[in-house]
């Protein structure tokens, strides 16, 4: 039970970026009065998708995600790792720089906030996946608990509508995508039963469907179309609120970092041959990106990952299936010949 919940709040940890606890990445990809029915499909997707990426780790019993790209993908590994690693990049500067932009309106000392946030997460990260599995046990239950609470106290008198806009089904598709490309970079790297990965992809699922739904209620019952909507929301309502606000989304943008440094170090490792200068190497690079700014990179670079994400998804379920028939082929071809082989003696 205990490899369970570790495994499902780091997949949770993972998607619960700044942008998800701060509604401005649903805001961004479904507008406004969305259907309550799309979190639901989300997790849906969520649920399929984590299920894949875990079942490939299982299978290759990889230690990082270009070494199973190469196995999966063959010639194609390097398009792959290229496009999973300007991923990492992207989202590693996304939570740095909203970091910034989180804490400058408190006190403006950034970029404090960035490099502060960045060491502590190189030091968990170069500790390896159990580091990560921790730190992600430890911090996503208080994201969870912060983003019920402010959703609680703003969901007012919401948009029940249930009617679905002509962009909404591709939406979810790429939404969902967009999310676990990141996720995918450290689910590969997890060995671990199918019964504990289908528990733990199915809890992370009903997870987020819960909270996307809160949010979306939220959202719906509120007109708000700033850089990070539950944070404007909740600073209307009281002080305190807005407090545990910063808190939920600081905290999520943290775990989320700490994935996206483990992809890109994770790749590094091998080329560098030393672990903690990788870490480093990827913070250095992460911080320099970082200025390409939190919503930026929200509104224009996430959508754009969802949807270089479908072919990738689609690539990985094909030769995941093409693979699993070649190793099942062989084996039954040794069993008709040593069958023949009995009958002629």
């Amino acid at each position: 039970m205990k490899k369970i919940l570790s495994l499902s709040m780091l997949i949770v940890g993972t998607i619960i970026g700044a942008g998800f606890a701060s509604g401005k990445e649903i805001s961004s990809f479904f507008g406004s009065n969305i259907s309550p029915l799309v979190a639901p499909l989300v997790g849906l997707g969520i649920f399929l998708l984590c299920y894949l990426f875990c079942t490939i780790g299982r299978v290759f019993s990889s230690r990082d995600f270009g070494e199973v790209n190469q196995k999966l993908l063959g010639k194609l590994h390097v398009i792959a790792d290229a496009f999973l690693l300007l991923n990492s990049l992207i989202v590693l500067s996304g939570m740095l720089s909203g970091m910034d932009s989180l804490f400058n309106s408190i006190f403006p000392i950034a970029p404090a906030y960035s490099i502060i946030s960045g060491v502590l997460c190189a030091i968990i990260v170069a500790k390896g996946l159990k580091g990560l599995l921790k730190g992600n046990s430890i911090i996503v239950p208080f994201i969870i608990l912060f983003i019920v609470l402010i959703c609680c106290f703003n969901i007012g008198q919401p948009n029940f509508s249930f009617a679905f806009k002509p962009f909404t089904v591709p939406a979810i598709i790429i939404y969902v995508c967009m999310n676990i490309m990141l996720a995918c970079t450290v689910l590969t790297t997890v060995d671990e039963k199918p019964k504990t990965v289908f528990w733990a992809s199915l809890i992370a699922a009903l997870i987020m469907t819960a909270l996307m739904l809160l949010i979306i209620l939220t959202l719906n019952g509120s007109e708000t179309n700033s850089e990070m909507p539950l944070i404007t929301i909740a600073s209307s309502t009281s002080k305190v609120l807005y407090y545990v606000a910063v808190a939920a989304v600081a905290t999520s943008i943290f775990t989320t970092m700490m994935t996206a440094l483990s992809g890109l170090s994770g790749w590094l490792t091998p080329l560098t041959g030393n672990k903690h200068f990788a870490v480093a190497v990827s913070l250095i690079a992460g911080l320099i990106v970082s200025n390409l700014g939190f919503e930026n990179v929200v509104a224009y670079l996430y959508p754009v990952i969802g949807l270089v994400g479908l072919i990738y998804v689609i690539l990985c379920a094909y030769f995941l299936a093409k693979k699993s028939f070649a190793f099942k082929k062989p084996f039954g071809k040794r069993n008709r010949k040593v069958h023949d082989g009995g009958e002629k003696a």
